[in-house]
This record gives C-alpha cells, sequence and structure tokens, in this order.
C-alpha cells in the first residue's frame, strides 16, 4: 500500500500542473496512458486474503450481533476476541477441505489462548546488552604447531599424488578443476569484537475452557486459491451457568417461549445445505417451544476423486467418522475443558568481528571479517484438552453431503444436538424398569364353535 499511496500522491501533483496549464493552454485529460496510471494507483499492490478477512471481522464488529458483542465486552459484561489462520493447502490437494476444517481449529485455538491469557498469564523477560572488544584474541600458531601443519600438508601431498592421477583425470572428465579439493588449510577463528541487545520473554497460561463458544466463523480468498478462515468466540459467566445447569440439570430445563422459533431445528438447517459448509464449532439456538438447544457440527472432505461407487462409498464413511468425532469433541470443549498457551519468543541484534589465522605454506594469514545479524526465535504451543462423561441427550440429527461451490471438493458433514427432552427420554429409556405383568385368568368352555380371534392392542401410536 505504500507503494500505492506514493503513486497518488505524484499523481495528484501531475494533475495538478496539468490543471494549472489548462489554465494557460487547454490540455486533453483523455490521456490513456493518465488513466492508465491512475487507475494502477487506485488498485491495491496485491489481493490479500489476510486484509480481507480483517475487513470482513470489522465489518461484522460495526453493525448487527458482532457490534453488540464488541460494546458488551467493552463494558465488561463478557469476553469477546476473534483470531484467523491460513488454509496450508491450495484447491488442488485433494485434502483441501481437510486442511480448510484444521485452520478453523487452528483460528479456534488461537482464540482460546487469548481467552485464557487474560484470565491470568504469567511472564518472564529478561534483557542483556553486551560490549566486548579484545584485539589480542587474534588467533596464532606456535611453530609446533606450524610444523605439524607443515608435516600434515606433506603427507596429504604424498596420498594425493598417489590417487590423484586417477582422480583427476575422473574430475577432469566431468569437467571439474581438481585444485579446488586440495585439503584446506589450518585455521582459528576467535571473537574480537561484540555489540549486541537480546531480549527473551516467555509467557505462560492454563485456565478452564468451559463455557467458551464459537459465535461466528468467516472465510476470505483470493483468485490464486490462498484461503484464509477466521472465529470469534465469547464467553460470559451467564452462559457458563447454563453449560453448568446442563450438565447438573439431567434434562430439566424449563422452556421460554418467549425465544422460540418460528421453525423446528431441522427446518432451521435442512433446509440451506451450502450454507452448512461455513458452520463450525458449537451453538446454542433455541427450538420452536423454546427450548434451548446445542447445535454440534462436524465436516470432512472425501478425497476420492475416482469413479469407483465402493471405493467412494467406503472414503465416503470414513469422512462421515471424521466429521462426527469432530461434533462430539465440541461438547467435550464447551462442557468440561482446559486450555494452556506457552510462547517464548526471543530476539537479538548484534555487530561482531571475527578473527581468522590461516596456516599456509609461506606463513600464516591474518584476517578480519565483521558482521550484522538480527536473530529472532520463536516457539509458541497452545493446547485444548476435553473430557466430558456420560453425556447423555446427544443424537444425530442429520447428516449432509455438497460440492464445494468454489472448487468442486466433495464435503460430508453431520449435525448433531443436544436436547433437554431429548436427554430427558434418554435417561427414561436408560433407567427402565419393568412392571410386573398382570395376569387375567379366564374361564375354560369346552364347548367349540367358529369364530376368529387376534393379539390385544396394547401399544398406541402416541407411543412413537
Amino acid at each position: 500500500m505504500t507503494h500505492s499511496k506514493s503513486r497518488l500522491t505524484i499523481l495528484a501533483v501531475a494533475l495538478s500542473c496539468a490543471s494549472y496549464v489548462t489554465a494557460q493552454e487547454p490540455v486533453s485529460t483523455d490521456d490513456p496512458l493518465l488513466k492508465s496510471e491512475i487507475s494502477q494507483a487506485a488498485q491495491p499492490d496485491f489481493d490479500d486474503p489476510g486484509l480481507k478477512i480483517e475487513a470482513l471481522i470489522e465489518q461484522f464488529e460495526t453493525e448487527g450481533l458482532g457490534q453488540k458483542f464488541l460494546a458488551r465486552s467493552s463494558h465488561g459484561d463478557l469476553y469477546y476476541t476473534t483470531a484467523y489462520a491460513t488454509v496450508m493447502a491450495k484447491p488442488e490437494n485433494r485434502e483441501w477441505g481437510n486442511f480448510r476444517v484444521m485452520a478453523y481449529k487452528e483460528a479456534l485455538l488461537k482464540a482460546q489462548a487469548k481467552y485464557v491469557e487474560s484470565l491470568g498469564v504469567t511472564i518472564t523477560a529478561e534483557s542483556l546488552q553486551k560490549l566486548f572488544d579484545d584485539k589480542t584474541k587474534m588467533p596464532s600458531f606456535s611453530p609446533k604447531e606450524l610444523r605439524s601443519s607443515s608435516k600434515m600438508v606433506e603427507v596429504l601431498n604424498k596420498l594425493q599424488a598417489y590417487a590423484g592421477g586417477v582422480l583427476d583425470k575422473k574430475l577432469e572428465e566431468l569437467g571439474v578443476d581438481s585444485s579446488e579439493y586440495n585439503a584446506a588449510p589450518p585455521e582459528k577463528r576467535a571473537l574480537l569484537f561484540q555489540k549486541s541487545v537480546e531480549e527473551k520473554t516467555t509467557s505462560k497460561a492454563r485456565q478452564s475452557l468451559a463455557g467458551v463458544i464459537p459465535v461466528k466463523t468467516f472465510e476470505a480468498y483470493d483468485a490464486n486459491g490462498n484461503h484464509v478462515v477466521a472465529v470469534a468466540i465469547v464467553a460470559s459467566s451467564r452462559f457458563r451457568q447454563f453449560v453448568d445447569d446442563v450438565i447438573k440439570s439431567k434434562g430439566d430445563i424449563v422452556a421460554e417461549p418467549e425465544r422460540a422459533a418460528s421453525r423446528t431445528i431441522m427446518e432451521q438447517f435442512r433446509s440451506n445445505k451450502p450454507a452448512l459448509l461455513d458452520e463450525f464449532g458449537i451453538r446454542r439456538i433455541y427450538d420452536e417451544q423454546g427450548y434451548p438447544v446445542l447445535v454440534s457440527f462436524g465436516q470432512s472432505s472425501n478425497p476420492y476423486r475416482g469413479k469407483d461407487f465402493q471405493v467412494r462409498a467406503d472414503n465416503r464413511d470414513i469422512s462421515f467418522a471424521s466429521a462426527k468425532s469432530q461434533a462430539y469433541a465440541n461438547f467435550a470443549y464447551l462442557f468440561k475443558s482446559t486450555g494452556s498457551s506457552t510462547d517464548s519468543n526471543s530476539q537479538k541484534s548484534s555487530r561482531t568481528t571475527i578473527g581468522t589465522a590461516k596456516a599456509e605454506q609461506d606463513g600464516v594469514t591474518n584476517t578480519e571479517e565483521s558482521a550484522l545479524n538480527f536473530i529472532k526465535t520463536i516457539d509458541k504451543e497452545i493446547k485444548a484438552r476435553g473430557n466430558v462423561k456420560n453425556l447423555t441427550g446427544t443424537k444425530e440429527l442429520f447428516r449432509w453431503t455438497a460440492k464445494h461451490p468454489i472448487h468442486g471438493h466433495e464435503i460430508n458433514g453431520v449435525v448433531y444436538i443436544w436436547h433437554p427432552l431429548a436427554e430427558l427420554n434418554a435417561r427414561g429409556l436408560k433407567n427402565f424398569k419393568p412392571k410386573k405383568a398382570v395376569v387375567v385368568k379366564r374361564q375354560q368352555n369346552n364347548k367349540t364353535t367358529a369364530g376368529v380371534s387376534s393379539s390385544a392392542d396394547r401399544m398406541s401410536a402416541d407411543d412413537f
């Protein structure tokens, strides 16, 4: 963008001068070359999905739901943040759909790390400045070392004379100068001067992630197939209390009719399958009765592109299995999970002078070599571990298959839900105790007559 701004400034000056000249002598402003320059200057240097995703997040935060999250976060009512990650592979890769899923996982981990660090972080920082100057450290060779060096060179020369004839001939056939392979003379190196500044910072954080939920996902891409995904997460004491209530209530949760949706859960999601390509993680929504429902999404791509139906079906089954595991993982992260972040960062700038003494046949050669360096190292690790035991009331709502609208990859996904009524029903089935059957004695009639018989209607259609 700097380059574009500079060009615009020059063009602005050029246009200003053109306007001045117009007052003196009319000049056409329809110059094709000038138009081309203006058009090029108005365009960004390149199409950057990273900048696109930032603009998309900014738009989300300046209107509607995102604006409310940001405002409440600034007032201390909840925690809100975003993070993004790059899809590592290009669409030409058969596993691109799965790389896209893992990019979402990376973005979520980065956002979770921000949350964990906001709750409490341990920081260690260390700075060091060093100045060293000692020209007497220039290395040297003792007479004994020089004699040993000369003797070694003599031995090597004899060995080379013995076998070098054949070797030199082979090297010459390959067009290689055999003299380059002569034994290098011994040398010594030592630090003569150093001026450096170094800083090391380590941060560690470990906190609970229970109740942290993604509320929005984003995606941006360019014409070259580079994709960037982002996620927005929210955490609050109120929502964490809801998660705790779900665990302890055993499904005994009261509906909120005022929050009832106009459509069933199935209708809300199944009617627009392509939209599910952009759904990751877990959400809380309300059904048509006002019951809170947790909806968990999972998706995975099918890498097979051949025409063998059996192979395609097998890979699709594997894809669905992977999607299911993701959906289950979302419940574990929401209900009971821990996140940790460890970040070690060091940077060092230095200017050094190295002295070198090289022992050659005609004596010792001393040289000095200066270097200017900036070294930066990063070692960062983020972990999230979820564990929920005996979660009752989850079920697969439906599964879906769709082609990615741009790249054509087959994406297979599942939608799992937790519903309080589903938990009550599941607990009833799990804890079922049969009642004792009532036996009715019938009087025996020895007289034979014609007739018909059928079993009793013991079940009702309402049982299912």
